[in-house]
């Protein structure tokens, strides 16, 4: 089956054959339909890369279903929709979400990446995932600290926990998150983008305002994958020693840094767009694949392009700004097949 109406990017792959997961209670008898043979998961496919025949059975993540309690403890099926659940805990009168709005994906897939935007990450929020143990045959429970979060990381990217791509270990089926009453909630607007836009409004803004304009920059600055095929921010922003980031600012003044968590003082963030569109990528074109031209994190399909070639163009930025900056930018989406 051709998986191109399953990822974002719109890559024609095939897979050996495709299952919906609809159900929680479905997942023991695909097990052992299953047994041994080839298994990957997909969720909205809004961060992965197709870039070959999938010679395995790829499982749609279907299950859906949410709840919040009045103390603030939301609990969300791994197919519900990322952005619609945002908005909806903030409707229920919930905060803390709200800088992470309009990111694409299921929640399933959030705490995989450890996805964070404008100051906050999915673990700061997250309680426990629950997923099913291909290997034990049952539901296990993960509670924040098993999860080993770090900068767009989890144990479920880690292959000696999770397995090959091909043989997941684990599979999400749902997210227990900590949110905040409205009245009683601190909104995060440290970053320099949110900052700029509430400087002037004379009072702290809701949770609401802030949803609604971190949706607003966004939509400014990253194409719609219903538009243009891509998986948003395409490369992490590398993390570097202070020492290494002060010898670039010394030769880049204007190059963007970001802050690290207290326990890692040590560390710091940069630009990769920044990086990116020095070397001359911004609106590059290599065929039917490019970089957008209004954003340099994000590798786009124009129509017609195929993994192989978005992986080539990938390749190509890591050696440009290896060569003029001696900084490795690491891919955010996963490959299917990897390499």
């Amino acid at each position: 089956m051709n998986l191109s109406a399953h990822n974002t990017l719109r890559l024609p792959a095939r897979a050996d054959d495709v299952i919906e997961v609809l159900q929680v209670s479905s997942l023991s008898a695909i097990s052992d339909a299953l047994g041994e043979q080839p298994r990957c998961i997909l969720g909205s496919g809004s961060n992965v890369v197709l870039h070959a025949p999938i010679n395995a059975t790829a499982l749609l993540c279907r299950i859906t279903g949410r709840a919040i309690t009045d103390q603030g403890v939301l609990i969300a099926s791994a197919g519900e929709n990322w952005h619609e659940l945002v908005m909806w805990s903030l409707a229920q009168g919930f905060a803390g979400l709200e800088n992470l709005a309009l990111i694409p994906g299921t929640a399933g897939a959030a705490p995989i990446q450890n996805i964070g935007a404008y100051g906050v990450e999915l673990g700061d929020r997250l309680i426990r995932v629950t997923a099913w143990d291909f290997q034990e045959r049952c539901l296990k429970q993960f509670e924040n600290a098993d999860c080993q979060f770090s900068y767009r990381n989890s144990i479920f990217k880690n292959p000696e926990v999770q397995g090959p791509w091909n043989r997941p270990r684990y599979f999400i089926t749902e997210i227990t998150l900590q949110l905040t009453a409205i009245p009683l909630a601190t909104v995060q607007t440290e970053y320099a983008d949110l900052r700029a836009a509430f400087d002037k409004l004379g009072r702290a803004p809701t949770p609401l305002e802030v949803a609604q304009t971190v949706i607003g920059i966004r939509k400014k600055k990253l194409p719609d994958p219903a538009d243009i095929g891509n998986v948003g921010s395409f490369f992490k922003n590398p993390v570097v020693s202070q020492l290494q980031a002060q010898h670039l600012s010394l030769l880049h003044p204007d190059l963007p840094r970001y802050p690290m968590p207290e326990q890692s003082a040590d560390l710091c963030k940069v630009s990769a767009a920044w990086l990116i569109e020095r070397c001359g990528f911004k609106g590059a074109r290599r065929g039917d694949v490019g970089v957008h031209d209004g954003h340099a994190l994000v590798l786009v399909n124009h129509g017609g392009g195929t993994g192989r070639e978005i992986l080539a163009l990938a390749h190509e930025i890591q050696q440009a700004v290896v060569a003029k900056f001696g900084v490795f930018l690491e891919p955010e989406p996963m490959f299917m097949p990897e390499g």
